[in-house]
């Protein structure tokens, strides 16, 4: 990075935040991240990244990783660094947008900084109902921001969208933290709210775009009570299925975020110790729909009453 781009890209102050529960000292700007609120955990700052890692354990197109460091290269974009779990250094492409350097930091690094700290960060949308998170998993293009959106407009609060954090509290019990305040959504799901896609910002996905949730974001960590898997099916009515036994750990393991970061960074037994506690104390279900008709209002009907049942 020469000194006029490093001129024109550092901003004067850096800004401080708190995102999926760890307190963000960032040179980068993020509107709609809240305040920090104590000593940084994690530091954002421009520079300059390396071109490759030396003897990555596992790569990729875009990524390298090793122990204690992460290395994406996207194109016309930036190079990103993520090292120990507390760093992230970006060095931007020329003319790159920030709005999506924005929206890879807080999706693809930050998923890649929680592997570091041997957490658990699952491809999932999240919304608290009854003091608890409930969690929305599956392949993409299966809905999973279009129910969390649903859950929104009938009162729920969100948590997360794309990366969930979860972690485990002092009495070792799985609490999701709270991640970045606003929807990744498609332009038809933004149709059925009434609101215009071009008056959104973009995201790192082409097709979506950023809603903000204003105070329909919940900011504390909650307990996490529970976790579906959306799928579509031949079936013309909703089939939820209870996922039981080791069946649990394959499905978790198939909805960790971006798990290719993983196996270079030499955190699975941290990671296991997270995800083992979420098979032995949440419910997981796999929940099916007509997969010509998304029948928004009945799967929220049918989450809503079997998260508030008993087990």
């Amino acid at each position: 990075m020469n000194l006029a781009r490093e001129q024109t890209l550092l901003p004067a102050n850096s800004f401080s935040y708190v995102a999926y529960g760890l307190n963000v000292d960032s040179e980068l700007e993020c509107p709609g991240l809240f305040p920090g609120n104590g000593a940084a955990d994690v530091r954002v700052r421009f520079g300059c990244a390396p071109e490759r890692l030396e003897s990555p354990k596992a790569e990729g197109p875009f990524f390298q990783a090793k122990p204690g460091q992460l290395l994406l290269s996207i194109d016309r974009v930036a190079r990103f660094l993520v090292a120990d779990g507390s760093d992230i250094v970006i060095e931007p492409a020329p003319g790159a947008c920030e709005e999506v350097i924005r929206t890879f930091l807080v999706g693809s690094l930050f998923g890649a900084l929680l592997h570091q700290r041997g957490m658990l960060p699952l491809h999932a949308s999240a919304v608290e109902m009854g003091g608890g998170a409930v969690a929305f998993a599956g392949p993409p293009g299966r809905g999973k921001s279009t129910l969390a959106a649903t859950f929104f407009r009938r009162g729920h609060r969100v948590l997360a969208d794309d990366v969930c954090a979860v972690s485990l509290d002092g009495q070792g019990r799985p609490v999701l933290s709270p991640g970045y305040p606003r929807l990744n959504l498609r332009p038809d799901s933004l149709a059925r709210m009434s609101i215009a896609p071009d008056d959104l910002p973009c995201t790192q996905n082409a097709a979506k775009r950023a809603l903000p949730v204003g105070d329909g974001f919940s900011p504390a960590p909650v307990p996490l009570r529970a976790l579906f898997e959306l799928h579509t099916s031949e079936l013309d009515k909703l089939e939820v299925a209870e996922v039981v036994g080791t069946e649990k750990l394959r499905l978790i393991r198939e909805n960790t975020f971006r798990p290719q970061f993983l196996l270079g960074n030499g955190q699975l037994g941290r990671y296991l110790q997270t995800a083992l506690p979420v098979v032995q104390q949440v419910r997981v279900a796999r929940l099916s729909r007509p997969g010509d008709s998304f029948a928004l209002d009945e799967v929220a009907d049918l989450v809503e009453l079997m998260t508030t049942q008993r087990r």
